[in-house]
C-alpha cells in the first residue's frame, strides 16, 4: 500500500490497518496502541488522524524544498530501550535539531577540548538522507563557563610561609564560612564550626549518618583552572573523627564528575588530630574538581588546614615547619586586550573545531550562529550593562545577572548564573561579527548561517532590534547573515493571526531566509480537553498557513517542531505540566498533528476520508492485501 492514497479501516478501533503507518509499535501500553488519545476525542476524528500520512511526506507534496524538522533529545534518540522515539523522528521529519547535545557546555570540556562522543553516536544513527541543523554556537547560557572564566580570570598569587604553594582558598576555614567549598550526598552535611579546629579556631565539620560507598558523601572544591597533565602536586591536611576507625578518600575529577583518578585512601583516622601528606602526579587532562569522599564510615569528621598545590623550592622552605602558617592571597589582573585575545581564540577553537569535525557530512545544512542576542526590553545582551539572564538563588528567588566585579584583593566575580557567559561584555559587538566570520571561514559555502531569538511574534520592537543586529553584522563583517529565525514558543490563548502575519511580513521584508526554529504551542494543562486540543491544533495550523502566505518560497528556511511528545521525561525542565507537542505521552497522534498536516497541505486532508471515498479506498486496500 502507498500512503499517498490514504486507506481507512473496515472496522473502527481495534481493526485499524496500522501496518503501513509509523504507529506500528508497542505504544508504551500493555495492550498495544489505543487509537483514542483521550475519552474526549471522537473516535472517528482519531481514526482520521491515525490515517494521515507522515508529516514529511505532506511537506514534500505541498511545500517542496521546505524542510520540516524536529527539535529532539539526542539521549532519547540513542536510547535503545525506547526505540519508538527514534522511529517517530525518523518517520515524520526531514530535518533534525538536537535540543542540547550540540551546545557549548555539552561539546566543550572545562579545559577547552571538544568532546564529540555523543554527537558522533547520534550522527552514526541518524539516517543518511535527513538534514541536520546545528544549534548553536554563541548563546548567553549553556556556555562552558568554567573554561571561559579560566581564560580571563586573574592569576591568583598565594604567599605563605609554608613549603606548599597552595591553589586553595579558605583551606583553614578562618573565614567562618564554607565557601568556596561545597559537596553533596544523601543526608550528609558540611558546615564550618568554631572551636573545633587544630588551634581551637575554625574547622570544617563533615557528618556522614550512614555507612556506604566512599563517594556517597563528598566534600568538594572546584579549582579555577584544570590541573596540568604531567605535573606533580602535593596534598596536606589535618583531620580527626568522633570515633576511631575513620576513613576518607581523596580524588580528583573533571567538572562533569567523570575522568576521575587518584582515589587515595587515608585510613585509621582516630579522635586525635593527624596530619596526612601525599604527592600525586596528574596523568589526565581536564581534572579540576578535588573531592574528599567520606561516605564509607558513619561518623563525624573535623578537617582543617587543607593545602593542595606545588612545593616551594628548597631555599624558600625556611619556615616550613611552623605550626601555624600565614597565607596571603592577591590577584594579578589581566588586561582587556589579553582577555579579548584569549576569548577570540576560544571562539575560533569552538566554532572552527566543531565545523571541522563535521566537515564532509553533507547532512549539515545550517547553523544558529548566535542564539537569543536581544533582551526582552530590546537591548543587545552583554552590551552596555544589559544582560537579561536570570537564575534562581538558593531560596528560589529570581536573581538577574549583573556587572562582573574584579580587584587585586578579591579576584574576578562574574556575577552571572551557572553556565552563563556574555561574550559581548568583553568583546563588544565585535563578538557577533567574529562569530559569523569564523562560521563562514570554516563552514561549507552553501551552509546557511542564522541569528535566532524568541517572542518575536508578540514583541515587534524586539524583532526590529534583531533585524538591526543582523544588519550590523552585514555592514561590519566580511560575510552576511543568511537568515533570521523565530522560535515561536507560543501560548494558544495569547496569540493572534494578525501578530503572526505581521512578524512574518517584517521578517520577509529583510530579503533574508525566514525560519521557524522551535515551534510548540502551550495549552496550560497536561490533560487538555477536546476543545483545548482543537484550539491547539488550530494555532499550529494558523502559524503554518501564515508562514506560507507571508514568506515567499525562495525565502523559506523551514520550520522545526520543538520536542516530540508530551511524555513527562521530555518536560522535566521545558514547559512542565503542559501538553505542547504533536504526540501524546504514549506517542499517539494528537489533534495538533492534524493541524500541522492540514496547514502544510492547505486543506482539511481528513475530509477526503468520507463517504464513497472511504468505502472505495477500503475495498481497494482489501483487494491489494489479498493479492499480496
Amino acid at each position: 500500500m502507498k500512503l499517498n492514497n490514504i486507506i481507512f479501516p473496515m472496522l473502527a478501533g481495534s481493526l485499524l490497518l496500522v501496518g503501513c503507518y509509523d504507529e506500528k509499535m508497542d505504544w508504551h501500553t500493555p495492550d498495544g496502541h489505543n487509537p483514542v488519545t483521550t475519552d474526549d476525542i471522537p473516535l472517528q476524528l482519531q481514526e482520521q488522524i491515525d490515517h494521515y500520512d507522515y508529516i514529511k511526506n505532506y511537506a514534500a507534496q505541498y511545500m517542496p524544498g521546505t524542510a520540516i524538522g524536529v527539535g529532539l533529545s539526542a539521549d532519547k534518540y540513542l536510547d535503545e530501550d525506547d526505540p519508538d522515539y527514534a522511529a517517530l523522528c525518523d518517520n515524520h521529519f526531514s530535518q533534525f535539531v538536537t535540543g542540547n547535545a550540540m551546545k557549548m557546555d555539552a561539546m566543550v570540556t572545562s579545559s577547552g577540548a571538544l568532546n564529540t562522543t555523543k554527537l558522533d553516536a547520534f550522527l552514526a544513527k541518524a539516517s543518511a538522507d535527513v538534514e541536520i541543523f546545528g544549534h548553536n554556537f554563541i548563546w548567553h547560557t549553556q556556555q562552558q563557563q568554567t573554561y571561559l572564566l579560566s581564560l580571563i580570570a586573574p592569576k591568583m598569587i598565594v604567599e605563605t610561609d609554608g613549603d606548599i604553594i597552595t591553589m586553595l582558598q579558605n583551606g583553614d576555614f578562618e573565614t567562618g564560612k564554607l565557601d568556596p567549598w561545597g559537596g553533596w550526598g544523601g543526608e550528609s552535611t558540611r558546615e564550618v564550626v568554631k572551636g573545633e579546629g587544630v588551634d581551637g579556631s575554625y574547622a570544617a565539620k563533615l557528618y556522614n549518618p550512614a555507612a556506604g560507598s566512599e563517594y556517597s558523601s563528598q566534600f568538594v572544591y572546584n579549582l579555577s583552572a584544570p590541573l596540568e597533565n604531567g605535573k606533580t602536586y602535593v596534598l596536606r591536611f589535618q583531620i580527626r573523627a568522633e570515633q576511631p576507625g575513620g576513613s576518607i578518600q581523596f580524588a580528583w575529577q573533571n567538572l562533569s564528575y567523570g575522568n576521575g583518578e587518584i582515589y587515595h585512601m587515608f585510613d585509621n583516622i582516630g579522635t586525635d588530630w593527624v596530619t596526612f601528606e601525599e604527592e600525586f602526579t596528574c596523568t589526565k587532562d581536564d581534572a579540576q574538581q578535588l573531592c574528599f569522599n567520606f561516605g564509607k564510615v558513619a561518623t563525624t569528621y573535623y578537617i582543617d588546614n587543607i593545602e593542595f598545590g606545588t612545593r616551594k623550592e628548597e631555599a624558600e622552605q625556611q619556615q616550613a615547619n611552623r605550626a601555624t602558617r600565614a597565607t596571603t592571597i592577591t590577584y594579578e589582573l589581566k588586561t582587556l586586550e589579553e582577555k579579548r585575545t584569549a576569548l577570540l581564540g576560544a571562539m575560533e577553537s569552538w566554532i572552527g573545531g566543531m565545523l571541522q569535525h563535521v566537515s564532509g557530512d553533507q547532512r549539515f545544512v545550517g547553523w544558529d550562529v548566535i542564539n537569543e542576542p536581544i533582551t526582552d526590553d530590546g537591548y543587545y545582551r552583554g552590551i552596555d550593562g544589559h544582560f537579561g539572564g536570570t537564575v534562581e538563588d538558593d531560596n528560589g528567588n529570581t536573581v538577574y545577572d549583573q556587572e562582573p566585579t574584579e580587584s587585586t584583593t578579591d579576584g574576578l566575580n562574574l556575577n552571572w548564573g551557572s553556565g552563563h557567559f556574555y561574550w559581548g561584555y568583553y568583546l563588544g559587538m565585535d563578538y557577533a561579527v567574529k562569530a559569523f566570520e569564523l562560521a563562514r571561514k570554516y563552514a561549507p559555502a552553501d551552509m546557511k548561517l542564522y541569528v535566532n531569538d524568541y517572542n518575536l511574534e508578540t514583541n515587534p520592537s524586539k524583532l526590529a532590534k534583531l533585524i538591526e543586529f543582523a544588519n550590523y553584522i552585514d555592514q561590519n563583517s566580511s560575510t552576511q547573515v543568511d537568515g533570521i529565525a523565530t522560535q515561536m514558543h507560543v501560548d494558544m490563548n495569547n496569540i493572534t493571526r494578525e501578530q503572526v502575519d505581521q512578524m512574518f511580513q517584517t521578517m520577509a521584508a529583510t530579503g533574508k531566509l525566514v525560519r521557524v526554529s522551535e515551534l510548540d504551542v502551550k495549552v496550560g494543562t497536561a490533560t487538555p480537553s477536546a476543545d483545548q486540543q482543537q484550539q491547539q491544533a488550530d494555532v499550529y495550523q494558523m502559524i503554518i498557513e501564515s508562514y506560507k502566505a507571508n514568506v515567499p518560497e525562495a525565502q523559506r528556511g523551514g520550520f522545526v517542531i520543538w520536542g516530540v511528545s508530551d511524555a513527562a521525561d521530555e518536560h522535566v525542565y521545558w514547559i512542565p505540566n503542559d501538553a505542547p507537542n504533536l504526540f501524546d505521552a504514549n506517542y499517539g497522534r494528537k489533534v495538533a498533528y492534524k493541524g500541522v498536516c492540514d496547514g502544510i497541505a492547505g486543506k482539511d486532508i481528513g475530509a477526503e476520508f468520507t463517504g464513497d471515498m472511504w468505502k472505495e479506498n477500503t475495498d481497494a486496500d482489501d483487494e491489494e492485501e489479498i493479492l499480496e
